[in-house]
């Protein structure tokens, strides 16, 4: 890995709150998401690694430099916080081109007409103050605005909250393309994990001010690293196991509730989870396929809830279990679904996760 920030043992301390100790790598050219609730220190890491805050402990390196003595302007960062670096009655132009005038450059009009181009503000520059422009539009000035600095670093804290949720992935792929097509370092804290899933090549979990894990997508999705990730990512279908017994490459494992589970993983068992969309819902009309053969259970409609686009299913078996699944709104419409039916689930193997019973975060 060609690191192009480095976190080692960073303590950050607010007033009550601490954050820390973190060790993080971000690679050159990674788009890395930090991901938590509010409050957990996502901002707070954004601003020590731009320099607004100083340091308890630890260090900050850029390209393999320590930079916590360095002032923020001479960081190479360009960093977009919630509230746009936006100049009120000034033109568009004026605002695209204020970072670079700050450094005492000339903007390089070549990497500027590219960017106009692609953010689509050809129809844009003429306007003489930037606040008549959209939220969106305004986002899109500010992305133009960092980049035309040819940052070492793009910080970019929440930068979707206050779109309409319409316009949310609209950026998100924009933000993706640019990626794509600058192969900047990207840091870019968010709370909502849809976002993180859809741009982050890894994914940073920070909670209470500690780093849970750091994890692909993927990762995060199949095996979170603690319970209070799980909680975070998931918080359905989390059981606490009562024993559990090795039984070939896998687990048989029995819950607090007298359900017994087959489990296709070894490992540490206090708890088990299942994300609500790996749960099936048997089509009784269809023959079982190799995946939905074991942990089969018959159970009741509680409570049936349309999502946009989904349906969620809450459900409790004859045991006591309750179970939630999650399925395309024209599934649940074709088979009829509705609170009181009786139904068969499965909770797939391959897709059941274990959490150990060490709460404390992982040494990363």
């Amino acid at each position: 890995m060609n690191p192009a920030l480095e976190l080692q043992g960073l303590v950050v301390r607010r007033g009550s709150f601490q954050l820390g100790p973190v060790n993080l790598t971000v690679a050159a050219g990674e788009y890395l998401v930090v991901l938590g609730p509010s409050g957990a220190g996502k901002t707070v890491l954004l601003e020590t690694m731009a320099g607004w805050h100083p340091a308890a402990q630890g260090a900050v390196l850029c390209q393999g430099q320590p930079v916590l003595a360095v002032p923020p302007r001479e960081r190479r960062m360009a960093y977009l916080s919630q509230r746009l670096p936006l100049l009120p009655r000034s033109s568009v132009l004026e605002n695209l081109t204020f970072g670079v005038r700050c450094r005492g450059e000339s903007p390089d009009r070549e990497l500027l007409q590219h960017l106009v181009a692609m953010l689509g503000l050809e129809g844009l520059l003429e306007r003489g103050d930037v606040r008549t422009l959209s939220r969106g539009e305004q986002q899109r000035v500010a992305l133009a605005q960092a980049l035309l600095t040819r940052p070492r670093i793009l910080l970019l804290d929440e930068p979707s909250t206050a779109l309409d949720p319409h316009r949310k992935p609209e950026l998100w792929q924009l933000l993706r393309t640019l990626h794509r097509e600058f192969s900047c370092t990207v840091v870019h804290v968010t709370h909502d994990r849809n976002e993180a899933f859809f741009l982050g090549q890894r994914v940073a979990v920070v909670l209470a001010g500690k780093l849970h894990q750091l994890a692909t997508p993927q990762e995060l999705y199949h095996q979170p690293a603690t319970l209070a990730v799980a909680q975070f990512l998931s918080p359905e279908n989390l059981w606490p196991v009562a024993s559990a017994t090795p039984e070939g490459s896998g687990l048989r494992v029995t819950l607090a509730v007298p359900v017994t589970l087959e489990v296709a993983r070894r490992g540490p068992a206090a708890f088990v989870g299942i994300r609500p969309e790996e749960v099936a819902i048997i089509d009784p009309h269809r023959p079982l396929g190799p995946q939905v053969q074991h942990n089969l259970f018959p159970a009741t409609v509680r409570d049936l809830v349309f999502l946009d686009g989904q349906a969620q299913v809450n459900m409790t078996t004859p045991q006591g279990l309750a179970v939630t699944a999650r399925v395309p709104l024209c599934t649940a419409l074709d088979r009829g679904l509705k609170v009181g039916q009786e139904v068969q689930l499965c909770l797939k193997p391959r897709s059941l996760f274990l959490l150990p019973p060490n709460e404390a975060s992982p040494e990363l």
